[in-house]
């Protein structure tokens, strides 16, 4: 069903402009199709069009009436490849009723037909939203076979990149980087001409690679698709990978990177589907509990406790206000939801041994330790390793077993030290420094000395608080935390000043003719070098124009 002469053309203008991320051209295009002739691909087309525009809502209606038609018509893959990505819409804004029933309509509509392309677009959708990662590879590997029998790229490559991010979920590093590279080098050798199963296949690969990580891999490929975006204006797609991008630079060490490419990716998400921000907000709260900013993590996770991606952030917050039954409470919850996926479950595990270590549940965090050595066994996957290593160090520290505890430290500062993770290497040389302390007491304050001044270099407010307990028990001094006023630039001072006064972000920003990002960006500033945990304290500190505040008890394990 072309339509007219006139409209056939237009169509083909339009997709033509599609592909060249012409969003304006490829809109007067397909609307003035549907004004000549209304065919169904002009209508799917502007449907396609309008959601990189940014109008989720009339893209998804404009798609619910080309389903019909498509179906209507008898053209199940059509009807099918619409259906399925309706449905992907619904579930990633949360709307979990409405995806299963866009899945029943594609089941529906292929009902007693026999197997094609569209059985493949149904296998994909079903694999991303299997709750099983056992499930995902099953349906990902049925939709890849089927995709290449009918020789339907789209599908083979996506299919792909799904079954290679679940490979990895499973613990199968090796086998899922073979897939998503395989993924990945097709999609950039341009088989893939569906601009949303482009955008998928590659946001699988840098998430997949991130999770694992396999920090090169990922800043390599988020380059590409950072361009990729960049060029066309594909501003979901640029927010989902600015947001792996920044997970890359936090676990590097470069906080300052990660923190602009964090806003910058909140700032895409607002613009275009905001239900996407939930990982960056997640992202951007673990920085700031890392930073002591403890107040501004809370604002920010606020509402969100029952969000996925929300889950670990919580949890940390949690365990650095002094509360760990319910950091257990929080990561137990994402445990559960996390079921085989092997790279999700050991980012929860971790923190939940500190949090029953914290509550002096030393069974309790020998099984998650456990647990956890139990996914990184066979894996292949080094940050599962290291951090098996680093919870194993931790329980045999609170347990006394100090050899196990040197072992263990020494095995996890190597791992994370070649996995360049300055954060986790510097806990790690603290463990090693608690473990060393009874037999060589002398090695044990430098391996406390050069991690407080690794957590300096990074700003982490928690983890020198952990350092400088450390060299207290070691009877060290710590060498100095930058908590002078002296430290501060002019410019802090005068925000430090407005601080005292109570004023807002915003009415500093007034004050000093700035805009609020940068007075926001001066108070963190301002909390992190004088070592305090909220503006309340840098007033009473303002107020005192002491050198030092009073130390703080915040001396857990940090995570």
């Amino acid at each position: 069903m072309q339509g007219p002469p006139a409209a056939a053309a237009l169509i083909e203008d339009g997709w033509r402009a599609l592909e060249q991320a012409d969003w304006d051209a490829a809109r007067s295009a397909f609307a003035a199709a549907l004004a000549d002739g209304d065919p169904v691909e002009a209508r799917d087309g502007l449907a396609q069009t309008m959601w990189f525009l940014g109008d989720v809502a009339e893209a998804i209606a404009l798609r619910g009436q080309a389903f019909d038609e498509y179906a209507r018509a008898g053209r199940c893959d059509d009807a099918a490849r619409v259906a399925v990505w309706v449905a992907h819409q619904h579930a990633i804004a949360g709307r979990s009723s409405a995806a299963r029933g866009w899945m029943a309509r594609c089941e529906r509509v292929l009902d007693g037909v026999p197997v094609c392309a569209g059985h493949g677009w149904l296998a994909v959708e079903r694999a991303r939203l299997a709750p099983l990662v056992e499930e995902q590879i099953a349906e990902a590997a049925r939709a890849v076979d089927i995709g290449r029998t009918f020789r339907a790229s789209d599908v083979e490559v996506l299919a792909l990149s799904v079954l290679g991010a679940a490979e990895v979920s499973a613990g199968h590093r090796h086998d899922g980087m073979l897939l998503l590279e395989e993924a990945m080098a097709a999609a950039t050798a341009g088989r893939i001409r569906d601009l949303h199963a482009l955008g998928s296949t590659y946001c699988n690969l840098i998430a997949a690679c991130a999770g694992a990580g396999e920090w090169e891999r990922a800043a390599e490929w988020c380059e590409v698709v950072e361009d990729f975006s960049r060029g066309r204006a594909v501003a979901p797609l640029f927010g989902v990978c600015r947001t792996v991008h920044a997970d890359v630079l936090l676990a590097k060490g470069r906080w300052a990177q990660a923190e602009t490419a964090l806003e910058e990716a909140l700032a895409a998400h607002t613009r275009s589907i905001p239900e996407m921000s939930a990982p960056t907000i997640a992202s951007l709260a673990e920085l700031r509990v890392q930073q002591g900013r403890l107040p501004e993590a809370e604002e920010l996770l606020s509402g969100r406790e029952e969000h996925p991606s929300s889950l670990r952030a919580l949890a940390l917050l949690r365990l650095a206000d002094g509360r760990p039954r319910q950091a257990v409470t929080l990561l137990e919850r994402g445990l559960r939801a996390a079921s085989d996926n092997a790279v999700v479950a050991a980012g929860l595990l971790a923190p939940l041994v500190e949090a029953r270590l914290a509550l002096h549940d030393d069974a309790g965090a020998r099984a998650a330790a456990d647990d956890l050595a139990g996914l990184a066994a066979g894996s292949g996957i080094r940050l599962l390793a290291a951090r098996a290593d680093m919870a194993a160090a931790s329980v045999a520290v609170a347990g006394g077993d100090d050899a196990a505890a040197r072992d263990a430290a020494q095995r996890a500062l190597a791992g994370f030290g070649a996995l360049l993770m300055p954060l986790d290497a510097g806990l790690a040389r603290l463990a090693l420094a608690r473990a060393l302390a009874g037999e060589d007491p002398e090695t044990a304050r430098e391996e406390a000395r050069a991690a407080l001044g690794a957590f300096r270099e990074l700003g982490a407010s928690r983890a020198m608080d952990a350092a400088a307990a450390v060299l207290r028990e070691l009877g060290a001094g710590q060498g100095g935390r930058p908590r002078a006023v002296g430290d501060l630039t002019s410019r802090e001072l005068e925000v430090l000043g407005l601080v005292a006064l109570g004023m807002s972000n915003a009415a500093i920003a007034r004050s000093l003719l700035i805009s609020e990002r940068t007075a926001g960006h001066h108070v963190g500033r301002v909390l992190a070098k004088l070592g305090v945990r909220n503006r309340a304290e840098a007033a009473a500190f303002a107020a005192r124009g002491a050198q030092r505040p009073p130390e703080t008890s915040r001396t857990a394990p940090v995570t």
